[in-house]
């Protein structure tokens, strides 16, 4: 971790060299920015990443955010021998350990291991993959093994004129903008709601089962994703107080209260498929019975008539009408009766 002034003696601790070399060419470092009070955001060449780290331990009034790509062997290796970093933080990469976490660490730095959507949602927007955050007062470094969709979208509003007083400040704005994709999610599925239940109420239940099925599972699975995660938080900011600043716990509660809601809207989404769905298999139930009911007076109507044409069809001597001209005639006039009369004793037992 970086010395604080209270211990004048203490040196930074070393840093790994030849950064430029390790992370130039392939982009094990994705991006890295430099943010001051009243100015844009900068971006920070490869070549002076290790002089901005060094500006961040000294105290100075930038926020340095640097964010890496984990599946870049140099650039892991970098931030594994990078001593400035908790040792917390460097074992969870050794591991691959990708399970949430929400912790304080020496010198009152926040480490975080959260959930970020990944592009690969073509069959699944809710796909999610870890992404490691360690955020103290003046830095924050982010590194993630698949392209994550928050991040990326963090990095292009650097281009604007995004202000932070501290790293964990970034990290909150961070899982704002994660948390705003769970919302155009929840939007997207509300309208797809919306068309389902009107067909289902007009009459038209084809292919209602599957939309509905795919909605209801991606509520679950970001109720999965991101409710524990919720809880974390929420248990995290009840903590007695901690060396994090007002404005910082401000920040990370904003962040939470604003998944909470989005949460929220999300249960009511999956509450909503649930009861559509049996809506649905009402509907579909209703269809069936009438199927059914229809299928049951074909077949009363035709038993009395299969019944004559097997008597008629039974190859045996001394069968009625077996050389008259006209028996055959007969025989239709005599089916046909027959179904005649089941039909109307069917409507006569309905009409009573």
């Amino acid at each position: 971790m970086f010395p604080t002034p209270d211990t004048p003696d203490a040196r930074p601790k070393p840093m790994p060299a030849v950064l430029s070399e390790s992370l130039g060419a392939d982009r094990g470092l994705i991006c890295g920015y430099r943010l001051r009070p009243n100015a844009a955001p900068q971006e920070i060449p490869t070549e002076e990443v290790a002089t901005a780290l060094v500006q961040a331990q000294a105290g100075s009034d930038a926020v340095v955010w640097l964010h890496f790509n984990l599946s870049d062997a140099r650039a892991r290796r970098w931030l594994l021998d990078a001593a400035f970093l908790p040792e917390a933080l460097r074992e969870l990469w050794r591991e691959h350990d990708g399970n949430r976490r929400v912790e304080l660490v020496e010198d009152g730095g926040l480490l975080l291991v959260v959930n970020d959507f990944s592009y690969d949602d073509a069959s699944d927007p809710s796909e999610v993959a870890p992404l490691w955050c360690f955020a103290s007062q003046h830095l924050l470094i982010t590194a993630r093994l698949h392209p994550l969709r928050s991040a990326d979208e963090l990095r292009l509003q650097m281009r604007s004129h995004l202000t932070a007083s501290s790293g964990i400040e970034v990290a909150a704005q961070l899982l704002d903008i994660r948390t705003s994709r769970v919302k155009r999610l929840a939007n997207e599925m509300t309208d797809q709601l919306d068309t389902i239940e009107d067909r289902i109420l007009a009459g038209k239940i084809e292919q209602q089962r599957e939309l509905l099925g795919r909605n209801r599972r991606l509520c679950a699975r970001l109720r999965r994703q991101f409710a524990p995660e919720r809880s974390d938080l929420n248990r995290f900011l009840h903590r007695p107080q901690g060396p994090l600043s007002q404005a910082d716990r401000e920040a990370l509660q904003s962040s939470t209260d604003t998944l909470a809601f989005a949460l929220e809207e999300i249960s009511e989404l999956y509450e909503r498929a649930k009861l559509l769905q049996e809506e649905l298999a009402s509907r579909l139930a209703e269809n069936t019975g009438r199927n059914l009911y229809v299928l049951s007076i074909v077949t009363a109507v035709m038993l009395p008539m299969t019944l004559v044409t097997g008597i008629f069809g039974m190859n045996v001597g001394g069968l009625p009408g077996l050389h008259g001209g006209h028996a055959f005639w007969w025989v239709m006039l005599l089916i046909l009766a027959s179904g005649a009369v089941t039909l109307a004793a069917f409507f006569w037992r309905r009409l009573l």
